[in-house]
């Protein structure tokens, strides 16, 4: 058992039991902390005042679901000016408020965002994990509010369709990290200009060829430099290259052949040049 404990969880627990079923796990961890820090104040206290019981799903072992009973240690602060009298101890395992520990939690927002909701609740089943797609669309939206994204001086900035032909909204990147930094609701140039006068450190913009967020940064930030993306100057280089290329390309190429032509082929071959003719005159009107 003491192998599993050092394999499983911190150092912090002991393991005084452990229960195993056909589809499932129980691990009884008892805390062996001295000492923790007050959430509140943030001075650590050693006088300890009781143990709080509290039950978390695990990371399966084996594809069967581990459930933790925890018994954390509770302490008393000291601190006469803190408004908190007694506290639970915190620590890298399990949040204060959750079902989950951290890990368990982490690995499924991960599948979570490569597939949708029920799709994730479907995987995480198979592999022991019992959770409801509610509960996964609600730890994403809590997870991205905690997300603070260091915006840097150089954007670029996109429209992205939540359903094409019908909802669009503008995506905003970093482009030094690749990261997304932003997603603002609509496309058009008043709800990019109201984000851009929260930022006025940007330097740079990349763009799509749409006026919209062209007027935006001259109206906002007129110093900034505005630069086409990569998409948009690759597809100016081919529209460039196929005007060009019709100027003095004939429409028919012929490839001249030492092979003998059968009667056939003869025929065949005057009839589409005759085809070709008549298409191209132009009838009056």
């Amino acid at each position: 058992m003491s192998n599993i404990s050092e394999s499983f969880f911190p150092e912090t627990y002991r393991i005084t039991k452990h229960e195993g079923k056909d589809d499932e796990y129980t691990f009884y961890l008892l805390s062996k902390s001295e000492s923790a820090v007050c959430p509140c104040c943030g001075e650590e206290s050693r006088r300890a005042h009781s143990y709080q019981e509290k039950r978390a799903r695990d990371l399966p072992i084996l594809g069967k679901a581990v459930t933790l009973e925890i018994m954390q240690r509770k302490y008393f602060c000291d601190n006469e000016e803190c408004i908190v009298d007694i506290f639970t101890e915190r620590n890298d395992l399990i949040n204060h408020y959750s079902q989950f520990t951290t890990r368990c939690r982490d690995y499924m927002l991960k599948v979570a965002t490569y597939v949708s909701c029920e799709s994730a609740v479907k995987i995480l089943a198979y592999q022991g994990i019992r959770v409801s797609g509610d509960t996964l669309l609600n730890m994403l939206k809590a997870a991205g509010n905690e997300y603070q994204s260091n915006i840097g001086k150089n954007i670029g900035v996109d429209d992205w369709a939540y359903r094409k032909g019908q909802k669009y909204g503008t995506i905003i990147c970093d482009l030094d990290t690749h990261e997304i930094i932003e997603v603002l609701q609509g496309r058009d140039s008043e709800t990019f200009e109201k984000w851009l006068r929260g930022h006025p450190d940007i330097e740079i913009v990349s763009r799509d060829r749409a006026s919209s967020y062209s007027s935006a940064v001259n109206k906002v930030l007129p110093e900034a430099v505005q630069i086409a993306d990569r998409f948009h100057i690759t597809k100016n280089l081919i529209d460039a290259l196929n005007d060009t290329m019709k100027t003095f390309m004939p429409e028919v190429v012929e490839i001249p052949t030492d092979e003998p032509i059968h009667p056939e082929e003869a025929i065949v071959n005057q009839a589409v040049k005759k085809t070709r003719k008549r298409s191209s005159v132009k009838r009056p009107n």
